[in-house]
């Protein structure tokens, strides 16, 4: 609050003398023309005692005196003068003195939580008891095959765990609404995951009470019909590394084949890939301008389609192709999209690296964490 414009204010004290009231007359008669306007400044405020007056009175009096503006610009004329009103002294809230609020900092912790979906979604560990000296042959595979047992338990009981965590956050999304970007890269992952390991379930549940302890020997050859969180270590193994051996021919073969294609349609080939850049960066709508050539060459890498596709006619493939690089192609700028809005791929741990690598058609078989963090680190740099 703004002092009133008073040139002195005293301690109240018994004016008895009536030397001491016409001295304090005399001083607010000699400063009243310079503080008739109502300016002032927080640095003018400072202590002021009269020592003229009796001894007995200034020990106990103290005054204060509230200097104007205007003996400061009497004093300095070449200082720019001060606006008057008490008003104008406030001060305007502008663009740059706003509270803008800051962005929220993720701990690593909370990164790690939106990136990666919880343990539930991959198999538990499959611990083998090894053969001891002496220990017969059947009867080490009896317990391989109840270590087998319970792994495939364990996994069964991961997929219902999964699919109760999917159908919380589909109860989610329908009450603020059916939009996924309300979803965190962990969230949509666990949907997307039960959904399809759901879909095997009931196929691998009739296998495991057929077979039993047995369907390990057959597991290796049925990989498709088993959920994720069911495939033993081998299993998944092998699975890359059919996948990444199919890569590599099919890519071979397409490649040489390509090339002679761009050979004789050189004029074409420009005309159809005006401007291609990057796997990472292509959208599904870019989709409608690539040939069949192409189109085989990018769903095979991202092991969008089976194999036995491959020996339908042309003209049967071209729309095959189209419509399984374009869903490949729409996942993977949503997990794109996801991964950068929720911490970055830094927060991606050691499995999902691995399983985001494979999805977009980088080799993993023989690297280490090191170098698959390095080749999905090359990723998402091309898509900036």
């Amino acid at each position: 609050m703004k002092p009133r414009p008073f040139a002195l204010l005293a301690a109240s004290a018994p004016r008895q003398n009536s030397i001491l009231g016409f001295q304090c007359r005399h001083f607010q008669g000699s400063r009243i023309t310079s503080l008739k306007y109502h300016q002032w400044h927080e640095q003018s405020r400072q202590p002021l005692t009269f020592h003229n007056l009796p001894s007995s009175y200034s020990k106990h009096t103290q005054y204060t005196r509230y200097a104007s503006s205007n003996a400061a610009v009497a004093s300095n004329p070449t200082s720019a003068p001060i606006p008057s009103g008490p008003t104008e002294t406030k001060r305007k809230i502008t663009a740059s003195t706003k509270l803008t609020p800051t962005p929220k900092t993720l701990r690593p912790s909370d990164i790690a939580e939106r990136l990666n979906p919880p343990p539930e979604t991959y198999a538990p560990v499959l611990d083998l008891p090894e053969r001891t000296e002496g220990q017969g042959k059947l009867k080490w595979l009896y317990h391989c095959g109840k270590a087998y047992i319970g792994f495939y338990k364990g996994g069964i009981a991961n997929v219902r765990a999964t699919a109760r965590m999917a159908k919380v956050i589909r109860a989610k999304l329908a009450e603020k609404g059916k939009d996924e970007d309300l979803l965190t890269r962990a969230e949509w992952q666990i949907i997307k995951r039960s959904r399809s390991d759901m879909l095997r379930l009931p196929v691998f549940g009739l296998l495991v009470l057929l077979l039993g302890e047995w369907l390990p020997l057959i597991a290796l050859y049925i990989t498709p019909v088993i959920p994720e969180p069911c495939r033993i270590p081998a299993q998944t193994k092998r699975r890359l590394a059919k996948l990444e051996q199919r890569r590599q021919y099919h890519g071979d073969r397409l490649i040489r084949a390509n090339t002679q294609w761009y050979r004789d349609n050189i004029g074409q080939a420009k005309a159809v890939h005006p401007a291609m850049g990057p796997l990472g960066s292509m959208k599904p709508s870019d989709v409608a301008q690539i040939n069949t050539h192409m189109l085989q060459t990018i769903s095979i890498k991202l092991d969008a389609h089976w194999t036995f596709v491959d020996i339908l006619p042309p003209i049967i493939l071209h729309p095959i192709f189209r419509w399984c690089v374009e869903r490949k192609l729409a996942y993977l700028n949503k997990d794109d999209e996801l991964i950068r809005t929720n911490g970055g791929w830094e927060g991606l741990s050691k499995e999902e690296a691995t399983r985001a690598c494979v999805e977009r058609g980088i080799y993993v078989l023989g690297k280490s964490d090191k170098d698959i963090k390095k080749d999905l680190k090359a990723w998402f740099t091309k898509l900036t």
